[in-house]
Order: C-alpha cells, then structure tokens, then sequence
C-alpha cells in the first residue's frame, strides 16, 4: 500500500457497494489531501470573498421568492441592483491594521511593521485585466436583444407568424420547438438563446390559445442541450481544445444525446408535467384580452 489509510466507511456512507478501499482511492485520497495540505489556512481576504459569496446566494434567494413579499419588492420595487460587487470594493483584504509606532513616531517602515490601511479585495485594475467583458457583452448583448424585440413588438409579430402551428397537435409543436431551440443554441449561449425566443414563444401560445408554460419549459430545458459543437458552451470548448476530438466526432455523439434529450423533454411535460402544471388549459393569467 502507499503508507496512507483511508478512514473507514460505513454501509450508510457506501449504500453497502463497496467494503474496502482500493489503491486507486487511495492514491486520489493522498493526491488530493496533500493539496488540500499545501493550501495552507484561509486568508482574511478568502473568508471575507466566502462571506460575501454566501450572502449573495442568500439575497438571490430572497430578493423574490414568490410565495412571500421578497427584499426586492419591498425596498426597490422590483428595480434595486445588486451590490456585494460594489462592497469587494470597499471591504479590506486584511484585517483592519492600527498604526505602529516606532521611537516615539507613528511611521514603523524598515521594521517589519505594517502600516496603513489595507487595500480592498477588489479594485479596478484588477476588473479590467481579467474580467472576460466578451462574456458580459455576449451575454448583456443577448439580454438587450430581447428586451428590445419585446418593447419594439418584434416578439408579438413573430408570435404572429408562428399561428399556423395551431393546426397541429400540441405534443408536436413542443418536438419541433425543441429541436428548433436545441440546434440554435449550438451556436449560442443558452441565455442569450431563452432571452430571445421565449417572449416569442408567450406571444405565439397567447395567440393559439396555449399554455405559455406548456411550450416555455421544455425550451428553457433544451436551451442547454450543447452537446454537439465547441463553440456550444465552454466545457466542450476545453474538451476541444486538448486535440483528441474532432469536431465531427462530437457532432456525431452530440446529436444523439440531443435526440435523447427531446425525446425524455417531451415525454416528461406531457406526462407529470401536464399534471403538475395542469398545462391542458389555457390560464387565465395568459388571457391579455381579458385583462382591464
């Protein structure tokens, strides 16, 4: 063995698949505990980038729940932006220091004393280096579109165009729309692909009388079936790039865990998902016509 024991599993830990620890696991076990080793403590900054971290994804979870007034609607009325970026500005990277004095002087340079305030964990040169701005505006891009197909009407007139599929069934029209959406977003990012086509797809099932939910859900589902290109999403990109894949070869795997894809999609929303979403009716909500 490699001088390195594992501590022992339980039949709970193991679901009772496995009672002994092989030389594999041993070896990923002392891989991964000797880099845990040389990580050292956390930082003052680390545990302060953790905090903030935390208190995000509580604000995410906050900001409007839905069954409850979130803090969104109560203190911004649904337009408040986001600031734990604008407080890595502000919180320091180390602890709050207290000037040292040295021969009577608050100035303790040349002996090892630590003096000043300490930078912040995030500053503006830093942003401007490493912050992908092709992501932001791929992905802003995409949000800008949308918003501006949707106030200008271009979403309501392809709404529009998309009618004649009122005449066939609906289990159909979610197969073609998915299919449509997963061969778009191969060459898109899933946001930009859901920010443009699902206020199209309200327009259309508004039209037809369709359960907006009924054709939105399993395109926002199939929004992330990028499987077939590199330039799908940016796991297939690493993949790619490593050169033991062609692009031939994912396209070949990846239209069929497309196909798959659909296939359980479409199966799902017209089984349990008519059920739980009770998608064989038209809502109320949905009805503009009858609104004041």
């Amino acid at each position: 063995m490699l001088g390195l024991s594992l501590p022992p599993l339980s039949l709970k830990e193991n679901f009772g698949c496995k009672a002994e620890h092989s030389q594999k696991d041993v070896a990923a076990y002392q891989v991964i505990r000797e880099e845990v080793r040389k990580l050292g403590r956390m930082t003052f900054a680390e545990i302060a980038v953790l905090i903030l971290f935390i208190l995000l994804v509580i604000l995410w979870f906050t900001r409007d729940p839905g069954f409850i007034p979130g803090w969104a609607t109560v203190l911004f009325n649904k337009d408040g932006d986001e600031f734990i970026s604008v407080l890595m500005f502000i919180v320091p990277s180390d602890k709050p220091r207290l000037p040292c004095f040295h021969n009577g002087n608050s100035d303790g340079a040349g002996n090892g004393c630590k003096y000043g305030p300490a930078p912040a964990i995030l500053n503006w040169k830093t942003v401007q280096d490493n912050l992908a701005w092709n992501v932001v505006i791929l992905l802003g891009g995409g949000f800008a579109l949308a918003e501006g197909s949707e106030k200008s009407g271009l979403s309501q007139w392809l709404g529009d165009q998309l009618t004649p599929l009122e005449a066939i069934p609906s289990w159909a029209i979610v197969i073609i729309l998915c299919l449509l959406i997963a061969t778009f977003t191969e060459c898109a990012s899933n946001v930009a692909t859901t920010s443009l086509f699902l206020p199209i797809l309200a327009a259309m099932a508004q039209r037809i009388k369709l359960h907006p939910l009924y054709v939105m859900l399993p395109s926002t589902l199939c929004a992330s079936f990028a499987f077939m290109l590199p330039v799908a999403t940016p796991p297939n990109s690493i993949v790619f790039s490593y050169g033991y894949l062609k692009v031939a070869d994912m396209a070949k795997t990846g239209i069929v865990v497309n196909f798959i894809g659909v296939l359980v999609i479409t199966l799902a929303v017209n089984t349990w998902g008519q059920v739980l979403f009770d998608l064989g009716t038209f809502p109320d909500w949905a009805n503009t016509t009858a609104l004041p």
